[in-house]
Formats: C-alpha cells, sequence, structure tokens
C-alpha cells in the first residue's frame, strides 16, 4: 500500500491486510509492524479497520469475504450519501421500491451500528503481548494469537461478560450495585468462569482450558454429561478440563505466577516437557519444532527467556536437542 492518506476503507478492503487480521504469521506481522513504524498517524485506522474486519465476522472464505465487503460498502454509501433531487417524474411503484431499499439499508446499517456498540473484539498478533483496560477499568492482558469478546452495553446495572479464544490473564476490579457485587463472567468455548474480583490465567485452545488462580476466588461451571459440574477455586489451584475427552484435573501449583509470566514479557521453563514447549510455540508464536525423533519430545527443559523476542530460545533448543523450527503453515 503506497499513498499519501488512508482510510479505514482502504485497510478493510486489502487482501493483504485481511490475511493478516485473520491468519497471522511472523513474515506477515514483520510486515505491518514495519509499515506502522514508518507510518505512526495511522495507528487508529489501522485498528479501527481491524476490528471491522472482525466485527463482520470475516473468514478464510474470499468469496464469502467479498460478500460481507459489498453489503459493509453499501451500507457506508447510503447512510453517508445526501439525498440528491432529480426532476424526471418516477412512478408510484419505483417510489416504494425506493422507499423499501432505503429502509432494508437503515435496518442493515442500524444493525451493524448495533454490533459496533454492543460487541468489542480485541485481537493479538503471533508473539503479541497486548494490554487492554476494559470499561469497568479491570485490567486484561491479551497473549499472541488470541482474541477477547465483551458482550453487552457494561452499563452500570448490566453483567460483565467476555469470550475468550487464546490465552489472557485477567486483573478484575470488584464493583458493588446497590450492595451486590457485579458478575463477571469468562466464557471459554468448554467452560464458564464466574469470578469474584480476583487475578487469574486463563488458557484456552484445541477444545481445552486452563484456569491457574494468582488471588481472590472464582467458581468453574464444567459441563458434564447432561449436568454442570461447579468447582471453587482458591490461589495456587490450576484446573484444567479437556473437552473432548471430558476429563477435568485440578492440583496445586507452588508458583501460580509461571503459568502468567509471558505477560511479565518472561517466559520461564522449570522442567518444561519439549512436547509442551512445541505447543506454547505453535499456539503464540505461529512455530513449529521439529523432533528428530519422540523421545527427544519427552526431554525437559530450563531456562528463562524474553516473550517478545524468542531468537535465543530458539537458538538454545536447536542447539541442545538438535530440532528444526519452523514456521507453521
Amino acid at each position: 500500500m503506497k499513498k499519501s492518506h488512508y482510510t479505514v476503507r482502504d485497510f478493510v478492503l486489502d487482501k493483504h491486510f485481511q490475511s493478516w487480521v485473520l491468519e497471522p504469521n511472523k513474515e506477515k506481522d514483520k510486515y505491518w509492524h514495519s509499515w506502522m513504524e514508518q507510518n505512526p498517524e495511522h495507528h487508529e485506522i489501522i485498528a479501527e479497520a481491524r476490528e471491522t474486519i472482525l466485527l463482520l465476522g470475516f473468514t478464510n472464505n474470499p468469496e464469502a469475504n467479498d460478500a460481507l465487503v459489498e453489503v459493509w460498502k453499501k451500507v457506508r454509501q447510503d447512510t453517508a450519501a445526501p439525498m440528491v433531487s432529480n426532476k424526471r417524474p418516477f412512478s408510484s411503484s419505483f417510489y416504494y421500491k425506493a422507499a423499501a431499499v432505503f429502509i432494508g439499508a437503515l435496518m442493515l446499517a442500524g444493525y451493524l451500528l448495533y454490533l459496533q456498540l454492543d460487541t468489542r473484539v480485541y485481537a493479538s498478533a503471533y508473539g503479541e503481548i497486548r494490554e487492554i483496560t476494559l470499561p469497568d477499568g479491570s485490567e486484561v492482558t491479551l497473549n499472541g494469537n488470541s482474541k477477547l469478546r465483551l458482550s453487552g452495553d457494561w452499563q452500570s446495572s448490566s453483567d460483565r461478560e467476555v469470550f475468550l479464544e487464546g490465552e489472557a490473564f485477567f486483573d478484575i476490579r470488584h464493583i458493588k450495585d446497590q450492595g451486590e457485587a457485579r458478575k463477571f463472567t469468562v466464557y471459554t468455548n468448554e467452560l464458564e468462569v464466574e469470578v469474584l474480583g480476583t487475578t487469574f490465567n486463563v488458557t484456552s485452545r484445541h477444545e481445552e482450558t486452563e484456569v491457574v488462580l494468582n488471588t481472590g476466588k472464582v467458581r468453574l461451571y464444567i459441563p458434564q454429561n447432561s449436568d454442570t459440574a461447579e468447582v471453587l477455586m482458591i490461589p495456587g489451584d490450576l484446573v484444567s478440563f479437556d473437552k473432548v475427552r471430558g476429563n477435568t484435573v485440578i492440583h496445586r501449583t507452588e508458583k501460580p505466577d509461571l503459568q502468567s509470566s509471558w505477560k511479565d514479557n518472561q517466559l520461564i521453563f522449570e522442567g518444561t516437557p519439549l512436547i509442551e514447549i512445541s505447543q506454547i510455540l505453535r499456539d503464540t508464536y505461529g512455530l513449529e519444532i521439529q523432533f528428530p525423533n519422540d523421545s527427544v519430545k519427552r526431554k525437559k527443559f530450563r531456562g528463562t527467556f524474553l516473550a517478545n523476542d524468542i531468537d535465543i530460545l530458539k537458538e538454545a533448543l536447536t542447539q541442545t536437542y538438535n530440532v528444526k523450527i519452523v514456521e507453521n503453515n
């Protein structure tokens, strides 16, 4: 993209930009981060275009995306264009048809506006750590390749609900409304986390959710066949739920901060099996470890590395275990 001035429309219609938002990888991240460094005045426009693509529900299907773009363009034109007079007489049927099209466009525009007002989407690229302040003052840190969606208008009397894909650390503000604590709920594809004013880490990937509680209390609602099991967590608890197997594992961890060390720009491994490190690199950074044999996967690794610059980690793994690390296509 080479112009002196850009609009949200320019980015929403750009296939390369769409690809970066929907399927980020190291090469695309490098290009767009470099572009934004060279064009800092367009940061807000980029953010708005990115969230527009997510709000409109773009997918990896180009034809479906083109249809969404046409609707979006139509709504923008119909709602922004002024009324133009025309001296040529029209039949009454034309006026009915024109009114129907205009009303339909207004309804669609209103619906899209409602989505934008009622839903907010925050997303992070591979390897990006993004800090978010929610409307209630709660703080959320998104790990790489993650998405957080807010539901509802978050007014003083409403419940606070968010939907997570990926990994995030939550520092929830405790709020009372007429003497009652306002409910805060984190939904993943696997379970529901009800927060009682606390700090905790949630990872939701591959139909498995892991919750580690740092401070306060949370209550989990875990589906069990036709029923729902409740688990009340206390600091130091780690709960893992596998949706496919239907297994729930609960155990204590002496160092819950290790699970969320990434938010402080650290990756800390204390005897971590390489197969688990491989999963972290795949999910968060879009990288794949190619093992020379299965026995290497079980070897354990120790060390502390920067989360936003994993070249040293990659070098340590390749030199120590003779593995190859490539981009996950």
